[in-house]
């Protein structure tokens, strides 16, 4: 006996899948940015599961955010060692 419901990579892939159109539209470097939003959704397919919503959009989006902020902190971080190594 099959599943009865996708998990939330099969979700992952069909919103990918429905933005397609969007995506080739954009110019080659912008896709490759949109290729790498999604793919930072995957490391937190156990929460975006977890939380099982109907519309998975809105989970990937919060796990792409916290993905970019995780970097800016990164970033931010690298810039105040640096400054301090100036002074």
């Amino acid at each position: 006996m099959g599943r009865t419901l996708d998990t939330f990579t099969m979700k992952i892939d069909q919103t990918r899948i429905l933005w397609n159109l969007f995506r080739r539209a954009l110019r080659r470097e912008d896709q490759i940015v949109f290729d790498s939003l999604f793919e930072s959704v995957r490391p937190h397919a156990q929460a975006g599961a977890y939380f099982s919503s109907a519309d998975p959009f809105p989970v990937m989006l919060l796990c792409m955010l916290l993905e970019e902020r995780k970097s800016r902190i990164a970033l931010e971080a690298r810039i105040r060692e640096l400054e301090q190594r100036l002074s």
